[in-house]
């Protein structure tokens, strides 16, 4: 992402800008708040420059954590825009998620620095927007 709110090279979403998101009820926040937490612990095992086998680890932990806790919220019970909207933040948390354990398993297979700091920024990246969808879903609160 870039000093102009760009993400390889489009303009900002709906997600990234995460306005105008409705309060959610008080376990649905909790949850988010967890999921929160849990990408924050990634980014720090990151700057602390933890082996990739090590990331991998934290980073499946935290793709199960949303499996198992977020995607089986019943959004059903909510009005149904904001379902409307959590159900797109879910979609494109889910993605990042996907594509994070991907740059992981390239970060195992490189071979220099070069590439491994790059898979290192794409990471940051990735986790820098999931701490944004985060913040989108828990600021009304």
């Amino acid at each position: 992402m870039n000093a102009a709110g760009r993400w390889q090279g489009k303009s900002m979403t709906q997600f990234e800008s995460c306005e105008q998101m409705p309060t959610l009820p008080p376990e649905y926040f909790q949850t988010y708040q967890q999921l929160q937490q849990q990408v924050t612990e990634v980014s720090q095992a990151i700057a602390e420059n933890k082996n990739s086998a090590s990331l991998k680890a934290t980073v499946a932990d935290l793709q199960t954590f949303f499996q198992t806790h977020v995607w089986i919220l019943d959004l059903d019970e909510l009005d149904p825009a904001v379902a409307h909207q959590v159900q797109s933040f879910n979609v494109e948390i889910d993605k990042q998620l996907r594509l994070l354990s991907m740059d992981v398993m390239f970060l195992h297979a490189a071979k220099q620095a070069t590439t491994t700091e790059q898979r290192l920024n794409h990471m940051r990246d990735r986790l820098t927007l999931l701490l944004r969808y985060c913040h989108g879903l828990l600021e009304n609160r």
